[in-house]
């Protein structure tokens, strides 16, 4: 067999981690696709040996009584004169020298074809090695920095941060190592794309995880979160053990935990809140650091109307409406708040 064919299937099968079994098969396949294309029969058996050494092509003739395809079929008569003790239904093969009956073009196409399904086989591996990213987080290059996109390479593989992915008012220069949320990756016929965020509520959620260990144990769990990009975001979360404080493990000693999220997030306002099933309590938690006298709940309208000392209701809204407007998304309750004169 050619020697490059060979190394190359060595590299393949060494650096890319395909099966030389697999490889063996496409290789079967595209010589079998190339006869067929340049001699218009399908009936061919390829003998090809694991360790490559041996590859021998037959042509398949099966025996009939009255020959329509002479590509694929013969005739009793004839196929005695090749094997005496052939009968109707039997198979006539004969060997194909690859060098004088298998033609150029023919040698050409069936490299061609095994090219081809190589380069499939290997996106369709590379595809396999990055989907297990799928919804977590990644850290990535940058390598170019255009007006409305970065392009950055995660491994081996280059895709774009659209500006809309990114949080407001961030900026990268080349080289920069950064971290991105992968929120799909798409086996499309260039190869895997990888669809990437900064801005995605998830990329908050992995972050905490990555940096809380009882989130990645299980021991705290985030329950809801509602995100404005680059200005505040709102993360209910509870313990599942008694002796736990879920709010306290989020914010760590000092501050170091909330502190490093807050690095990464460019300053973002990050609340951590302690989830409750009692709606009331949750609407409270939600509003913090606002104290809040008084919740009335209308359950037909889902509304809840909320009274604070007057002192305290601009805190209670937050800039613009903000606060109140995190606190309806993530209690899932229309929330209109009240000050006590």
């Amino acid at each position: 067999m050619n020697l490059n064919l060979l190394e190359a299937i060595d590299s393949l099968e060494k650096e890319k981690g395909i099966s030389r079994d697999y490889l063996i098969d496409i290789i079967t396949k595209s010589i079998k696709s190339a006869y067929k294309k340049n001699y218009g029969s399908k009936n061919v058996e390829i003998d090809i040996d694991k360790n490559l050494t041996r590859l021998n092509v037959y042509q398949v003739w099966n025996v009939v009584e009255v020959v329509e395809n002479p590509k694929e079929e013969i005739s009793l008569e004839e196929a005695k004169k090749i094997d005496p003790k052939i009968e109707i239904g039997g198979v006539i093969k004969k060997k194909v020298n690859l060098k004088k009956d298998f033609n150029r073009i023919a040698a050409q196409t069936a490299k061609q074809v095994i090219l081809q399904n190589l380069k499939e086989v290997e996106k369709q591996k590379l595809f396999e090695r990055y989907l297990p990213l799928k919804n977590k987080i990644s850290t990535a290059e940058v390598i170019r920095v255009t007006g409305s996109y970065i392009d950055i390479r995660i491994g081996k593989l280059e895709t774009k941060l659209p500006e809309k992915e990114m949080i407001p008012g961030e900026t990268f220069n080349k080289g920069d190592l950064i971290k991105v949320y992968i929120k799909d990756i798409q086996n499309t016929s260039k190869g895997p794309r990888i669809m990437v965020s900064r801005t995605a509520p998830e990329f908050v959620c992995e972050l905490l995880a990555s940096i809380v260990p009882e989130i990645d144990e299980g021991i705290v769990k985030i329950v809801k979160i509602c995100r404005e990009p680059g200005i505040r975001t709102k993360v209910a979360v509870e313990s599942t053990l008694p002796n736990v404080d879920a709010v306290g493990a989020c914010i760590g000693e000092k501050g170091f935990r909330i502190n490093e999220l807050l690095k990464e997030l460019k300053n973002e306002k990050v609340d951590i809140i302690e989830y409750s099933d009692d709606p009331k309590i949750f609407i409270k938690n939600s509003l913090a650091p606002a104290e809040v006298e008084n919740i009335i709940l209308n359950e037909e309208e889902r509304t809840a109307y909320v009274y604070v000392p007057e002192n305290q209701f601009s805190l209670a809204v937050g800039k613009g409406g903000q606060t109140a407007r995190l606190a309806a998304k993530i209690t899932g309750w229309r929330i209109d708040i009240h000050p006590l004169n």
